[in-house]
């Protein structure tokens, strides 16, 4: 098993801290794991994405061509990485924000209101963390209970406050879609 997610937005989303837990969760899950962030020089409000390789083997690259999933949280992420999504793969994607969707009819397209539904909790800036619950829903590569954990661990002792509202806007995203 190796999956290929692609995590792309703008800079202030939260996109390189989405990947993060993505990782550290499945290296929790005993899985060999690569993170590859990239961010364009102005940070905030500039291009941000990043690449995560989640495996049962050895990896042979961090660089993801093809995704098996995009997580995407602006429409200009969505217009640059949709084309790399393979045959069958799956997009999740922030649909309070990106209105102008292409759709191919090879692959899974999964609209999430994370921003609107991030707002009724929190904030809109934290849909990141409603996508990230819908993706762990739909992908089923990583246990929800595991991502929960991994949100205690990795948060920056400064932002402890947040653990609550992450949890509770993770769960909020992974009860969207049924089983």
């Amino acid at each position: 098993m190796e999956q290929r997610i692609i995590i792309a937005g703008s800079g202030g989303q939260g996109i390189l801290f989405l990947g993060k837990v993505i990782a550290h969760t499945a290296m929790k899950q005993d899985k060999e794991v690569t993170w590859f962030p990239s961010y364009g020089a102005e940070m905030r409000g500039g291009t941000a994405n990043c690449m995560v390789v989640i495996s049962d083997e050895l990896i042979g690259s961090p660089i993801v061509k093809n995704a098996d999933y995009l997580i995407v949280l602006n429409e200009a992420s969505y217009k640059k990485y949709i084309n790399r999504v393979n045959q069958e793969g799956y997009i999740v994607y922030d649909s309070s924000i990106i209105k102008n969707s292409k759709f191919r009819d090879d692959i899974n397209f999964y609209p999430v209101e994370a921003s609107k539904e991030a707002s009724l909790i929190a904030n809109p800036k934290f849909a990141n963390m409603v996508l990230l619950g819908a993706f762990v829903k739909i992908s089923k590569i990583l246990n929800i209970e595991k991502v929960v954990e991994t949100i205690e661990e990795i948060v920056p002792a400064k932002r402890k406050e947040m653990i609550e509202i992450n949890k509770n806007l993770i769960l909020r995203g992974f009860s969207i879609f049924e089983d």
